[in-house]
């Protein structure tokens, strides 16, 4: 937690790992520029532990929402820190903070960490437990639809029942684990549940192309240019330092949804779809983006090139076919021979992926400038 001193004008606040100007300004209330203003130093780095002076703006702490009992786990094999946040509804950098030897050691097998959680979180766990432990007494059949990186270990664990077990009950999956397979982790009452319909927008299936052009039909799929949308391309400053604040702030949170899953439709609550993603994402920052990747790519922000590109622009490609804009992401990190990008894919959910990889190499089309200076 950070150490916060209240004044009747201002605040002191301690820089902690992962903020930033802009999150810290969000937090009390007030305008990044005004942070900068009452510490210069801060516009260029912001280091950690450093002593930030906030207007005193009438900021409320929360109370009454950190657990005074930690909660103490035990690493499993192929645990990672992600995975780990998620059942705690804890953040990486929380985990890490309460753990400091996690960032020079690693996550070891046997190991035992303190999960900083909430009450909240605390108690969803406990609410998690027993509720397969009343279905399976209940005689109600349990079913889990596999995930992508999922393995049978985790799987397993979970549950608490042998690979041998599901194994058993799903013989499909002795020589495999197909993502989206619905398995059978107890026999029972199969409780019938209502389907789950998508709003019915103008959205992407980013993988389509991809599918078609492996199969036996074997069509080729064609180069896309970078100026296929019939929209200028805008010459920009460099992004701000306020704007460059935003930007990785942006950054962090889009990357708190790492390895949620794709749902088309969606723009939270268990998955996004590419632009479901961006447009939670940017709504962080009281930004609304239009709901399809064609729409973003026509209205929001201005066009730029690529050599322009930046943190925190929007970067569309063709999946589609026909070079009509069907994907987005949003740009993590620039360097003189890569872009990265944060996006939902079909595939796999929420990843990072890369502008060199041979998929998207074939289907950019353009990268959108949205925080302007």
């Amino acid at each position: 937690m950070p150490t916060i001193i209240f004044s009747q004008e201002k605040i002191k606040h301690t820089v902690t790992k992962g903020e930033s100007v802009y999150s810290i300004a969000k937090k009390y209330q007030v305008k990044p520029s005004e942070i900068i203003d009452l510490n210069p130093k801060a516009k260029k780095t912001l280091k950690l532990n450093t002593v930030l002076l906030v207007p005193n703006k009438g900021y409320k702490p929360e109370e009454n929402t950190v657990s005074s009992t930690p909660v103490i786990h035990e690493v499993l094999a192929k645990e990672t820190l992600y995975g780990i946040s998620k059942k705690y509804k804890v953040s990486i950098d929380k985990i890490k903070q309460a753990n400091p030897a996690i960032e020079t050691e690693g996550l070891k097998l046997g190991s035992k960490i303190t999960i900083p959680g909430t009450l909240e979180a605390v108690a969803t766990v406990v609410e998690v437990a027993d509720a397969v432990e009343n279905t399976t007494a209940s005689g109600e059949e349990i079913v889990h639809k596999v995930l992508p990186k999922e393995t049978k270990y985790k799987i397993s664990k979970q549950y608490k029942v042998s690979i041998a077990e599901l194994e058993r009950l799903n013989p499909e999956i002795v020589k495999g684990l197909p993502v989206g397979y619905e398995l059978i982790i107890r026999q029972g009452t199969k409780k019938e549940t209502a389907p789950v319909v998508a709003p019915q927008i103008e959205e992407e299936e980013e993988e389509g192309e991809e599918v078609i052009a492996t199969s036996s039909s074997q069509i080729k799929v064609l180069e896309i240019k970078e100026s296929s949308e019939n929209t200028p391309v805008a010459e920009v400053a460099p992004l701000s330092p306020e704007n460059m604040t935003k930007a990785d702030f942006l950054i962090a949170k889009a990357s708190e949804n790492l390895g949620a899953r794709y749902r088309s439709g969606a723009t939270g609550n268990g998955g996004f779809d590419c632009s479901g993603l961006m447009f939670a994402t940017f709504k962080n920052i009281e930004m609304t983006l239009p709901r399809s990747s064609h729409e973003m790519a026509a209205g929001a922000g201005v066009k730029i090139s690529r050599s322009q590109a930046q943190k925190g622009d929007l970067i569309f490609f063709a999946t589609m076919g026909r070079g009509r804009v069907s994907h987005v992401g949003m740009i993590t990190e620039v360097t003189e021979t890569e872009i990265k990008f944060i996006h939902s894919s079909t595939s796999a959910g929420v990843i990072i992926s890369s502008v060199n990889e041979p998929y998207y190499a074939k289907r950019f089309v353009q990268v959108n400038r949205v925080l302007n200076n």
